[in-house]
């Protein structure tokens, strides 16, 4: 039942500590396979189908000029593209580098748009399991908010952690975690048994009340 999302159930100090280190392990993982195959996987299929029909269309062109060039001579028209393809091939780089750049900065939105998806239902089951946790430690109204707030701040990191990690920010958000943390700690530490207690103590002062 610890993995349970009915929020009816109570959740211990353990319960809460072990669901939210499988929930990050997930996510973590679900966040870094997503961000390699829309930064890396797809950009780079896609620039190297770029490449090859530019590089094509620059050999043709050269062999173009080439048979123009030799005006009715003998014309060996595959030793003019295998020298074609060489010379292209010396030139081309940088131009590979731009299409790469460009591919990659086109699937960039995409990228950061599954990250957002990974770090709202990680957050969202995590604070499933604060609301039952809290509910446990017979914690109420504003106080569970930072709770709650906690709960985003660290499924955030850890969601976009692929992303920090690529353009050196982690240690610039590593704040934002260590807050989470530090916002989770009233919850995680909450008395145990508090729900079942009042639960308990309201069916006795009834049948009390009842004689």
């Amino acid at each position: 039942m610890s993995f349970s999302l009915d929020l009816t159930k109570p959740l211990g100090r353990l319960g809460l500590a072990i669901n939210t280190v499988i929930l990050g392990a997930v996510f973590y993982g679900v966040s870094a396979g997503a961000y390699h195959y829309m930064s890396h996987t797809l950009p780079e299929s896609e620039a190297h189908h770029q490449e090859a029909v530019v590089k094509a269309a620059l050999v043709d062109k050269a062999v173009a000029k080439a048979k123009t060039a030799a005006k009715g001579k003998t014309f060996d028209a595959a030793a003019a593209k295998a020298q074609a393809e060489a010379a292209v091939s010396a030139d081309f780089k940088k131009q590979a580098d731009e299409i790469h750049h460009h591919a990659v900065e086109g699937w960039a939105p995409f990228a950061v748009f599954l990250l957002i998806l990974s770090a709202v239902f990680f957050a969202g089951f995590l604070s499933v399991y604060v609301q039952r946790r809290a509910n446990d430690g017979g914690l109420k109204g504003l106080w569970i908010f930072p709770n709650h707030l906690g709960a985003w701040a660290l499924a955030g990191y850890v969601a976009f952690y692929p992303f920090l990690s690529a353009h050196a920010l982690r240690n610039a958000w590593a704040p934002a975690f260590i807050a989470g943390l530090v916002l989770l700690l009233p919850v995680l530490f909450a008395g145990e048994g508090h729900h079942d207690h009042d639960h308990d103590h309201g069916d006795g002062h009834d049948h009390g009340h009842t004689h």
